[in-house]
């Protein structure tokens, strides 16, 4: 494995200065960020770019040799190299597309002579995506390391934090525009003027997007740290950080989450995945977390075609706070048993625990926010008592219907029922 200790001088310089940019957070940020990390990664052009149907549209440009800004710029996605990136959804790196045999027929390479690239997918304002890439005219000469493809993720993730950061800004500016003006109206909407004040202290749970960008920054540290560590009980006490760090993060996403489902008119991006991959993909998120506990994730398929047109995004945060809950009040050394069929109309995912089971008092609360339950997680995970009620509110808008079946001292199974097509509300 490579670690940063292996990096030159210079490298380790630019590297902590980005670091100092990612900390102020101004504006202007993206701009300085693309130019150092053009000299970290060696490449000639920095690109943010966000992917509306087959537009590709230019958000910030940098370029090292002089180029004309494109900053702005409305390409076609499939003239562009991001397509590959956007179909892979993680780091793509290509040392040499001329040499490819998968890339070199490409026209960014035949009509616009790229010759090396590696980038990111990113996601902001809820449901918009892009990516982030760096490229070069010339080959690679030094392959493209697992530090550069690490490197290029933790600002891919910094970048997503930064323009959610800017939509919840504008955000509750609107909110506070309105606000002003229902103020003005006190005397007769006095009762109106109550409830938008409600509403009003609702939206500052979006500030907890202010905690992402320092939080993303100390998390980039710690894995710098990590690289460092000497001795395994430096390795124990930051793995213990990064645990609490993870926690934290969780914590965050289940209360944007909550904001996002009760406060906005949430719509849905619909597109075809093969459901089984998707499953497998996110198990493969949680083993980790099993492992810690000595759990086996079983997962079982039954059915000839799993091809589903709905929302990943939504499905995903449904299908993760359920396997995150069986893990969390599962005894050590269990079994969680994940299951997928396909039915005459949709198909239907149980994930059922080998835990305490869940008494017939705490059915009735079980979906509600907050919801304070008898049984509590065996390894000191923390609980927001966030999850199954965004389960629930999210299962609404993918026409998709939960049922949980359970008993004392027997495990619990709950199910998701989706439609084989969902389509969006006119």
């Amino acid at each position: 494995m490579e670690t940063f200790n292996n990096e030159p001088k210079s490298r380790m310089d630019e590297i902590y200065k980005i670091t100092s940019i990612l900390i102020k957070n101004e504006e202007g940020a993206l701009s300085e960020i693309l130019n150092v990390a053009c000299s970290v990664l060696e490449a000639e052009t920095g690109i943010i770019c966000n992917i509306i149907d087959d537009k590709y549209r230019v958000l910030d440009y940098f370029s090292t040799i002089g180029s004309p800004s494109l900053k702005g710029e409305i390409l076609n996605l499939s003239n562009t190299f991001c397509e590959f990136t956007i179909q892979e959804n993680k780091v793509l790196s290509v040392d040499d597309i001329k040499n490819s045999n998968i890339h070199k027929n490409h026209p960014s390479c035949t009509d616009f002579g790229l010759g090396s690239y590696i980038g990111i997918p990113i996601s902001f304002n809820e449901s918009e995506i892009g990516t982030l890439s760096f490229s070069s005219k010339k080959a690679k000469e030094t392959p493209y390391s697992q530090t550069d493809r690490d490197f290029v993720q933790y600002l891919g993730q910094w970048v997503s934090n930064y323009f959610d950061l800017l939509y919840f800004k504008r955000s509750i500016q609107d909110k506070n525009e309105l606000l002003e003006e229902l103020n003005q109206q006190a005397e007769e909407k006095n009762k109106e003027l109550k409830e938008i004040m409600d509403e009003k202290n609702q939206l500052m749970q979006i500030l907890v997007h202010d905690l992402k960008s320092p939080l993303s920054n100390i998390q980039m540290l710690s894995y710098l740290f990590q690289e460092f560590s000497t001795d395994s009980e430096t390795e124990e006490l930051v793995g213990i950080f990064n645990k609490s760090l993870k926690d934290v993060f969780h914590l965050i996403d289940q209360m944007e989450t909550l904001n996002s489902v009760e406060n906005f008119e949430l719509s849905n991006f619909i597109e075809q995945f093969n459901l089984k991959s998707f499953i497998d993909e996110n198990i493969k998120n949680f083993q980790n977390t099993a492992d810690s506990k000595s759990i086996k994730l079983n997962f079982k398929s039954k059915g000839n075609d799993f091809n589903i047109s709905s929302d990943q995004n939504f499905l995903k945060r449904i299908f993760n706070n359920l396997l995150s809950n069986a893990l969390k009040f599962s005894p050590f050394e269990k079994s969680i048993h994940i299951n997928l069929v396909e039915t005459d109309d949709g198909f239907k995912i149980t994930v059922t625990d080998e835990g305490p089971g869940i008494s017939e008092e705490d059915k009735v609360k079980l979906f509600n926010k907050f919801s304070s339950l008898k049984n509590k997680p065996t390894n000191n995970e923390s609980s927001s008592g966030l999850g199954l009620f965004i389960v629930k509110e999210l299962a609404k808008h993918l026409n998709a219907k939960i049922e949980v079946e359970s008993s004392l001292e027997s495990g619990s199974t709950f199910s998701v029922f989706l439609p084989k097509i969902l389509t969006n509300k006119t």
